[in-house]
């Protein structure tokens, strides 16, 4: 078992540019983290002997690729880019760098690594424990594991390179998405040496990415079950890797709640223990976050939505951190061609460059708004809060009597895993990830009226919630999925849904609050706002049992109020005849086909499980030449 978590001191609030460099930023304040990465410097020496670093030119910079070995032991598959002119007598400050769910380190100078070594800045990527040609087991970026490894690689670049210090404590920033997102408030919750952090389509608690309202985020968790099976179990398993063989693979909790999931629908206090650990929502209030932070999120990301996000900001403000939310659109989905190019990268790019130059330089920059978001419009506009003062909600009540019944899901994860894999990142709107409309006249749904756009566009900023009473008579737990929807689009809001598990369903009426994901979006004058209750959905897990529901609901959409009208922008989907949504009582549900290409194949869990086996076999084969 790895050693306790390191003690972290208290944050500094206030002063200089620099000030947000915490007390812990002297020598003494950092003894306790030079002393867990003694053992690591030491069985890297050892390491070195086997396998001489490499070094090699990259334009005006240079790369140094060496097998580190962390806090435990484990060889960590790392390289060192150091810029143009970096010497003893110049040093720089390090930005940490490492990858995706089931990638590796980057080694080719591009994209966001080629303009930090523009802008001066030492950067280091590597292979993340389990993955790549690193060894070990993967754990979910805990602080106890993937967290010390970067401490262990902070350890190592300090010792072997010119980098910054002030005070003698180096100057450490950390960006990167997704995976690479978790690890930086794992890391900077026990390594006081961490300044600045840029966490991308992030999250804050995998209990509710992965399980919120009790439910499973049932295509996510096949799509990320079969690329991480693929990937951990067989890159160490490459002759070219330096440390090969390594056997590793995921953490043995990540198998039992696949098996869970496919075989209960639900998971054990024991899994969603082990997913605490993974997040800040859990670890935070022993090991608070409190340095700068630049937390970055998309609007239509329907595995880390914008309330993870704004759950980040709101974490590290309480602990005196200063943090700043930016809202794009895309992330872990595509953005929806029908939605405005607003240049995110771009956008993204430069704000975490600036957020950089704030705090690992000091230098007299303007950050920006705490909050820049862009809409389906894509106008970027500023604001102070998520959402922004004076937003007011749009509140509407309405009740319906859905239908129970266990329905065929998608089955196409294999494709969207090996998507995610190669892209980077993202997927396309698939159903198999993203909240799809029940056509109208659906037994299983029902809509109630929100908005009209009537005196100019709607701009819907913040995170909505609803109240839902739920009675009955069904044969075991059912599963609500609640969606807002713009009619006249025929489509749902950012491609959202909020689930919710009621167990049991009795005559006697339950009430339960729902906080739904949050949104950034436009409902152009003239569309109509309604919010879809369905008891079926394609991304996330179905009830397996029938009955009939009483369901009444009240919700709460956060709203600037009315806005000049934006480009004209054509629907994502076909546009279709919205459904009479009149009154507030049982009305029905909006209906839009998606494109052919979309529609979901069927298939039930015994499918999805014969599937998994046949990928995971398939890629073995693939790797071992049989």
């Amino acid at each position: 078992m790895p050693n306790e978590l390191v003690n972290r001191p208290a944050g500094v609030v206030g002063g200089s540019p620099r000030s947000w460099r915490r007390s812990g930023s002297s020598r003494d304040g950092i003894t306790t983290c030079r002393r867990i990465g003694a053992v690591g410097l030491v069985a890297a020496a050892m390491l070195a002997v086997a396998a001489a670093p490499v070094r090699a030119q990259a334009g005006a910079s240079s790369v140094t690729t060496e097998v580190v070995a962390s806090f435990d032991g484990t060889p960590i598959l790392a390289h060192l880019f150091l810029p143009a002119g970096a010497s003893g007598a110049v040093p720089v400050p390090l930005v940490l760098r490492t990858h995706g769910w089931g990638g590796t380190g980057q080694t080719q100078v591009s994209g966001m690594l080629a303009s930090l070594l523009d802008a001066g800045y030492a950067v280091l990527t590597w292979d993340q424990r389990g993955f790549g040609c690193s060894g070990g087991v993967v754990q979910l970026d805990k602080p106890e594991w993937e967290g010390r490894d970067a401490a262990a690689l902070i350890d190592w670049a300090v010792a072997n390179f010119p980098i910054a210090t002030e005070g003698g404590d180096p100057i450490v920033g950390f960006t990167g998405g997704s995976y690479a997102g978790g690890i930086q408030t794992a890391a900077a919750a026990i390594d006081p040496r961490i300044d600045a952090l840029g966490p991308e389509i992030s999250w804050q608690d995998l209990r509710y990415s992965l399980y919120a309202g009790q439910v499973a985020t049932h295509g996510w968790g096949e799509v990320l079950y079969l690329a991480g099976v693929a990937t951990a179990h067989n890159q160490g398993l490459d002759p070219s890797c330096p440390t090969f063989p390594q056997e590793g693979g995921l953490a043995e909790e990540i198998h039992r709640g696949h098996r869970e999931l496919v075989t209960t629908n639900q998971v054990s206090e024991e899994v969603l223990d082990f997913l605490a650990g993974s997040s800040l929502g859990g670890y935070g209030d022993e090991h608070p976050v409190d340095v700068p932070t630049l937390v970055i999120n998309g609007s239509v990301d329907t595995l880390f939505d914008l309330t993870e996000g704004a759950r980040i900001v709101d974490h590290v403000r309480a602990h005196g951190g200063p943090a700043k939310y930016v809202v794009f659109c895309g992330g872990h989905v595509s953005c929806p061609p029908g939605y405005g190019d607003a240049d995110d990268r771009a956008h993204i790019d430069r704000a975490v460059l600036t957020w950089f130059a704030r705090y690992l330089k000091g230098e007299d920059v303007d950050t920006g708004a705490p909050v820049e978001y862009r809409t389906n419009a894509a106008e970027w506009r500023d604001a102070d809060a998520f959402p922004p003062p004076g937003a007011r909600p749009l509140s509407a009540s309405g009740e319906g009597a859905p239908v129970v019944s266990p329905l065929p899901t998608t089955a196409d994860a294999a494709a969207l895993a090996e998507a995610l894999r190669s892209s980077g990142g993202s997927v396309p709107a698939n159903p198999l990830v993203t909240a799809q409309l029940n056509p109208a006249g659906d037994p299983h749904a029902f809509t109630v009226p929100v908005a009209a756009a009537d005196s100019g566009a709607l701009e819907l900023v913040g995170i909505p919630s609803a109240t839902v009473t739920v009675s009955g008579s069904t044969s075991g737990p059912a599963h609500l999925f609640l969606k807002l929807v713009d009619r006249e689009a025929g489509h749902v809001v950012n491609l959202q849904e909020a689930p919710l598990r009621v167990d049991p369903v009795t005559a006697e009426p339950r009430t339960f609050d729902v906080t739904m994901p949050g949104i950034a979006y436009t409902l152009a004058q003239g569309h109509h706002l309604d919010l879809q209750v369905a008891t079926t959905s394609t991304m996330h897990a179905g009830a397996r049992h029938t009955g009939q529901l009483q369901v009444a609901v009240d919700v709460e959409v956060p709203s600037v109020g009315t806005v000049p009208a934006p480009p004209s922008q054509p629907a994502p989907f076909p546009a279709v005849v919205p459904a009479d949504a009149g009154s507030a009582r049982a009305a029905p549900a909006a209906s839009a086909a998606p494109p052919a290409s979309l529609l979901p194949a069927t298939g039930g869990a015994g499918a999805l499980l014969a599937l998994t086996t046949l990928t995971v076999v398939a890629a073995l084969r693939r790797r071992r030449g049989g």
